[in-house]
């Protein structure tokens, strides 16, 4: 990843500094929701881990009534996130594209 493209995603990932933590899914799409007229679960547990729980929150067309503060450090913290796992291949470069120089 280039420098600068680092740099992003550490200031992207340095808004969340002394944020609660919880234990969290680690992969919110709706493959793994499963949902019944009175429950809902998650399922595909191995990406769980303790992090700030909006990042679980901030799935397309949800924001789990984030406030737009909170959204956007979710939503560039997650792009981050996605750029930086699998550097190289043309989804994390889009992802990159995503995160704003903070």
């Amino acid at each position: 990843m280039p420098p600068e493209g680092v740099a992003r995603c550490r200031a992207a990932w340095a808004r969340l500094v002394g944020r609660q933590t919880f234990v969290v899914h680690g992969d919110p799409n709706p493959r793994n929701i499963r949902m019944t007229a009175d429950r809902v679960a998650l399922i595909d547990w191995d990406e769980a881990h303790v992090d700030v729980p909006d990042l679980d929150l901030v799935m397309p067309q949800n924001a789990a009534g984030l406030d737009d503060e909170a959204l956007d450090i979710a939503a560039q913290t997650w792009a981050a996130w996605e750029a930086a796992v699998c550097w190289d291949d043309a989804h994390s470069v889009k992802r990159l594209a995503e995160v704003r120089a903070v």
